[in-house]
């Protein structure tokens, strides 16, 4: 598959030569698929906000490039605000971003910067709020006015608006209940496949990366631990688990299974897949119970 995005040889350190030096990325390189949603994962410190800041220029890297469609994004340094219309970041809480008298307003507020006339920033402003699933209705409130569920979707609508070529949020879910998480995940997983977006989503939640996500970047210790398939990474579950990388509860669950010695095979990291998992060493134990015993076993002169 073409990658949109891509990072070569990338290095970030935070108070270099101080006493408080911090190495954030050390080397990394990495692509990001066309038209999929790529989750990144890692421990706390692991790099993985220092990382979707670089994506969109918020932060430039001290070595190696950041290529947006084959081309350094960083070519024209003048122009990087074109690039963070081209690729557009929701950052944690970005609630506490909106100011505009009106919930409109505020979604249109970047499409009015790109020089579009007001029929097409309308015409946005709906769509955005209709994929972030926000009622119409609410428009025209304030978005003081709004529930913490309905400003998060609201502000990430104000990046939708924009229409970027690639769509970044870091815990764009987080502190929500858990229908106010499916709400927006659901709602990014629709606009995805009904824009063929490029998404990539940072989380702590396993299950939401499990569900949601196509693939998945893990980062470790400021380097890529793993990259691949949902399928491929939560395959690894113990090697995750050995880093001391999180896993969704449930593949938790399977690896103790396995460990009591239950033969499990197949992809643990979803309720359905540990179940029909468990469901075949069943049928595999009880063929093998009932199995006839193979010629002139038993028959003794």
């Amino acid at each position: 598959m073409e990658n949109i995005l891509e990072i070569k040889d990338v290095s970030y350190v935070y108070g270099g030569g101080t006493p408080f030096e911090m190495v954030a990325l050390n080397h990394v390189s990495v692509g990001f698929e066309k038209g999929k949603i790529t989750g990144v994962i890692g421990h706390t410190g692991s790099g993985k906000s220092t990382l979707v800041q670089l994506l969109n220029g918020l932060l430039r890297p001290q070595s190696g490039e950041i290529l947006l469609n084959g081309e350094s994004i960083w070519a024209k340094p003048k122009e990087i605000q074109k690039i963070r219309y081209r690729v557009g970041l929701v950052m944690q809480y970005p609630e506490y971003q909106l100011f505009d008298e009106t919930v409109r307003a505020d979604i249109g507020y970047a499409p009015r910067n790109m020089g579009l006339s007001p029929e097409e920033v309308e015409a946005r402003v709906k769509e955005a709020a209709a994929f972030v699933r926000l009622d119409e209705e609410l428009l025209d409130q304030s978005p003081f006015a709004l529930s913490g569920g309905q400003k998060r979707r609201a502000a990430i609508a104000g990046i939708i608006a924009m229409r970027p070529e690639v769509l970044v949020l870091d815990e764009p879910a987080a502190g929500l209940d858990p229908l106010g998480r499916s709400d927006i995940l659901g709602g990014l997983r629709e606009y995805q496949r009904s824009c063929n977006a490029t998404v990539i989503l940072v989380s702590h939640s396993m299950e939401d990366m499990a569900q949601y996500c196509d693939r998945i970047v893990a980062l470790n210790h400021a380097e890529v631990f793993l990259t691949g398939t949902v399928d491929e990474v939560f395959s690894r579950s113990k090697e995750l688990a050995e880093v001391g990388l999180d896993i969704p509860h449930i593949a938790r669950f399977a690896l103790a299974l396995q460990k009591r010695g239950v033969p499990l095979e197949g992809s643990l990291y979803t309720v359905s897949g540990v179940a029909e998992a468990y469901m075949r060493a069943l049928q595999r134990k009880k063929a093998a119970s009932t199995a006839p015993q193979s010629a002139g076993e038993g028959d003794h002169a």
